[in-house]
């Protein structure tokens, strides 16, 4: 017998705590000791997905029903051999299934299952209990058991597509263990079921919510929620479209550490403080967000905003983020952003594209903006992207705006110019514009030729030197190449090409 076969079973199954389920099922044959020592470790945990569905529906079904009714009768002969073997605890237990993707069945079924499991849990003393339950039926089909909410051990909870109603909480308790809870298209009952579940949830760190198809309101507050330091609030265009208005999400937390709001409108609470806040994302938010000019942020590193028509037509928007490590900005307009840093290296990601009809601007007054953001940001490294659905046609820029005569600088220094066209007619037309108000250290998507055979000559002057450059996936690094090099080239080894421009003091 080897050395280790000989440990006491309370280090064995310390070993086995380490493993997966499968992985620790597999030490039975190792040797006589391992044989039973597997059946229990401290740590439980099961995973069921259906099968895939194929074009015979009824085979599918039938199949499905088997699986599930083997992999229940595996989880109850698990507990109930941890019931009977005193010296056998399950510290940990983690359940993750999907349920039948049927959508046929009108009825709102139970998930009579965790009537008898959750007690089970309870009853022997488990520390941490990890449940992540996801419905493939329509959403509000599937009715949770009141039961997931009387277990006090539950420590991580992930539901989906379930119906939350009174019933449903009628037994909750407490949750202090409970750490992150996420929450993705489950419809609720009303305003004031949601509410409950938070002020039960007193201990939450993580608060993951996507797609609710009820609530007009949802609000964050560390009067019940002491220790959170993580929201992310996400919900589908499509519903939106649907509701014709957006959720509100009210936050009066001033210990968060990640604020993600996609598709919603935000509300911060007057004295909020955002002293421990270091990523703050937001995306489709209509409401003014004129107001963020009033907070400090001293911790923020990562500040993006997506598509947020809040930032329209507003006076400028003054970040105060000294150690601010990355923007981004992406939308169909040109915000004004001023971004107060002592950050020594810091990042600029732009892509905004010019759609006729969706900027209502003409080109020279979309470059003078985009003129006006690019020098707010010149302290940090810029990487700017050209859309595809721009389109110049033979607009040429003014020559006071080449040279700065509008009171601007005369060029801003980026780091990137990626050009995402799909005619490579359009790139030389384009590249001319943003050639205007820019001097790019890279440029990604043009080739030599359409730099080297360009219409319009001004600014080749300012031009030093120009050579294709191509990324090296095993070295991480660019290296200078050739066009009749290019076709030698392992697609596995090097993956992206650029033009590196160098340009002359001016």
């Amino acid at each position: 017998m080897d050395i280790i076969s000989e440990l006491p079973d309370d280090v064995l199954r310390k070993i086995l705590y380490f493993l997966s389920q499968e992985e620790a099922a597999r030490t039975s044959v190792l040797s006589k000791p391992w044989r039973y020592i597997w059946c229990t470790r401290p740590n439980l945990d099961f995973s069921y997905t259906p099968p895939t569905m194929g074009v015979d529906y009824n085979r599918f079904r039938a199949e499905n029903k088997i699986k599930k009714q083997e992999f229940i009768s595996a989880v109850d002969a698990t507990l109930r051999r941890y019931r009977d073997n005193q010296s056998a605890c399950a510290e940990e237990f983690r359940l993750s299934m999907s349920l039948d993707n049927s959508n046929y069945d009108p009825d709102r079924v139970s998930v009579s299952f965790l009537e008898k499991w959750v007690p089970s849990l309870v009853n022997m003393v488990t520390k941490e209990f990890h449940l992540s339950i996801v419905s493939e039926r329509y959403p509000g089909r599937v009715e949770l058991p009141p039961v997931v909410w009387g277990c006090e051990p539950l420590r991580y909870l992930y539901l989906e597509k379930f119906l939350l109603d009174q019933k449903a909480i009628e037994r909750i308790v407490p949750l202090k263990n409970l750490k992150s809870l996420g929450l993705q298209e489950i419809l609720i009952e009303d305003d004031t079921i949601f509410g409950k579940i938070i002020s039960n949830c007193p201990s939450i760190e993580n608060l993951d919510v996507h797609g609710f198809l009820s609530l007009k309101t949802i609000k964050v507050s560390d009067d019940d929620l002491h220790n959170l330091k993580n929201v992310n609030f996400s919900f589908d265009t499509v519903l939106r479209d649907v509701l014709r208005e957006l959720r509100i999400i009210e936050i009066h937390h001033s210990s968060l550490e990640t604020i993600n709001i996609g598709n919603a409108n935000i509300c911060f609470g007057e004295g909020a403080g955002f002293l421990n806040l270091k990523y703050l994302n937001l995306g489709g938010v209509k409401s003014p967000l004129g107001h963020l000019s009033s907070y400090k942020f001293p911790s923020l590193e990562n500040l993006e905003f997506h598509d947020c028509d809040g930032l329209k037509g507003s006076e400028v928007l003054f970040i105060d983020a000294p150690n601010i490590v990355y923007f981004e900005f992406s939308g169909e307009f040109i915000p004004s952003i001023s971004i107060a840093t002592t950050s020594e290296e810091w990042e600029s990601c732009i892509d905004i594209p010019y759609v006729p009809g969706n900027n209502n601007d003409d080109p020279l007054s979309f470059f003078i903006k985009l003129k006006q953001l690019l020098e707010s940001l010149s302290d940090s490294e810029i990487y700017l992207t050209g859309n595809h659905s721009m389109h110049f046609n033979d607009y040429v820029i003014p020559e006071n705006i080449r040279n700065g005569c509008d009171g601007g600088n005369k060029y801003v220094v980026v780091e990137n110019l990626i050009l995402n066209f799909h005619l490579s007619s359009v790139i030389p037309s384009l590249l001319n514009r943003f050639l205007s108000i820019c001097r790019p250290r890279n440029v990604v998507n043009c080739n030599l030729d359409q730099l080297e055979n360009n219409n319009e000559s001004w600014w080749f002057r300012d031009l030093e030197e120009a050579k294709l450059e191509a990324y090296d996936i095993s070295q991480g690094k660019w290296h200078a190449t050739t066009l009749s090099e290019l076709p030698n080239y392992d697609d596995s080894e090097y993956y992206d090409t650029r033009i590196a421009l160098k340009w002359r003091e001016s």
